[in-house]
């Protein structure tokens, strides 16, 4: 699974992860009065509203430089990036090459064979589908129980203070999982049965600022590129993912601030290479034929209960 480099690592020792803040003087600022209730607490009232804002150095930090550089360094830096994209993609043709040819085994397609004669039989065994299958199955109840995927282990001295510590940090955890992230299951399940096909899967966690909330998205090989020949992700130069955004949903990043306000050419739809159109028609197959039998299945469930509820009342 993909891992987002912290951008905390790089940032100066006394900033940390924590902003700190501080109020903004108001005019006719007034102090705030305390009172004290009957049964232990505190009333706090404030007069006039404090605004809160960062501190200079950590404002400074999470500034937009696209703003203060000229625009043919911003331009440098496009082609710049958009080059190495294009030589990672270049570096993997082989790799795709082999994998279009390895989905014609997976015995999905029905084909009419001409050699080494006409009409000789070309049936594929599904082996490869079948465990795949079986794969997403159990690493799904393992990775993913009931209870919620998060476990917590205290290292060092266990405090009751810790364990209720790491009780709360479970919990809360298992609850964006599970309710506040309603995605979380379905890509987390997509990730599982491109995982035995393919051999590399990749997800990506982020904080969504159109609907203020973490979202969990599974990210398609196609949609993901990284230099063939790199060991892993942390020791790699770059990895790139490609998002497609319709004009809409483009507006909207703008706004939230993630994009900066530029002029664009009109939307065009996205040209699929040959590796991504023969995965889709695949994969669109097999979850037809899983639908099926899941209606097969069900089906034949439902009369058996009712051929059961027919021989109890005779």
């Amino acid at each position: 699974m993909a891992t987002e480099r912290n951008p905390f690592e790089t940032m100066p020792q006394e900033v940390a992860n924590v902003i700190p803040m501080n109020p903004v003087p108001v005019e006719n600022e007034q102090e705030a009065t305390f009172e004290v209730d009957p049964d232990g607490g505190v009333t706090v009232d404030f007069q006039s509203a404090v605004v809160m804002e960062a501190e200079a150095p950590v404002k400074e930090w999470y500034a937009n430089l696209a703003e203060d550089l000229d625009d043919h360094v911003l331009q440098e830096i496009a082609d710049n990036v958009y080059k190495n994209y294009d030589s990672d993609k270049n570096s993997r043709q082989e790799w795709e090459s082999m994998f279009e040819r390895g989905f014609d085994l997976l015995g999905l397609k029905i084909q009419e064979a001409s050699q080494p004669f006409e009409g000789a039989c070309s049936a594929v065994h599904p082996l490869l589908v079948e465990s795949a299958v079986k794969f997403q199955s159990k690493a799904s109840q393992e990775l993913f129980p009931s209870g919620g995927p998060i476990k917590t282990q205290i290292l060092g001295k266990s405090t009751p203070k810790r364990e209720m510590q790491a009780n709360r940090v479970k919990n809360f955890m298992n609850y964006q999982l599970t309710e506040q992230m309603p995605e979380y299951f379905d890509e987390f399940e997509k990730m599982l049965f491109h995982l035995p096909l393919i051999g590399s899967a990749f997800k990506k966690i982020y904080y969504d600022a159109n609907l203020k909330r973490p979202v969990s998205e599974f990210v398609p090989i196609d949609q993901f590129y990284v230099s063939y020949y790199s060991s892993n992700l942390s020791k790699a130069d770059r990895y790139t993912h490609v998002i497609y955004r319709s004009p809409v949903d483009l507006a909207k990043d703008v706004r939230s601030g993630i994009y900066s306000d530029t002029e664009l050419p009109d939307a065009t739809d996205p040209q699929p290479t040959a590796f991504a159109s023969k995965m889709d028609t695949i994969l669109g197959f097999l979850q037809h034929r899983i639908q099926i039998l899941n209606m097969f299945y069900w089906n034949n469930i439902v009369i058996w209960n009712w051929r059961n509820l027919i021989q109890k009342r005779e």
